[in-house]
């Protein structure tokens, strides 16, 4: 998180990602550093168990809710990553 809000200081647009169970915690650490409307994008959770193709998967499934958060004009909406709330 620090690293994102460094870059966002700096005018580099950047986003947060986050395993699903962690978003309270994601949110707590944006406002802390005093950037609440990062953008962020959920993922499903676990992720350390995957296996590297798995995770390869994962990152790549991601990619357009990534681009979605970089391009929207409203930061403050939350993006999130495939299977996550449903999305698919």
């Amino acid at each position: 998180m620090c690293d994102l809000v460094h870059l966002e200081r700096r005018g580099i647009p950047a986003v947060g990602i986050a395993t699903a169970p962690f978003a309270d915690e994601a949110i707590e650490q944006a406002r802390l550093l005093a950037m609440p409307d990062c953008r962020m994008v959920y993922i499903p959770h676990p992720v350390q168990l995957l296996t590297s193709e798995e995770l390869a998967s994962r990152a790549d499934a991601v990619v357009p809710a990534i681009v979605a958060a970089l391009t929207q004009a409203d930061p403050r909406i939350e993006r999130h990553g495939p299977d996550v709330d449903g999305d698919r």
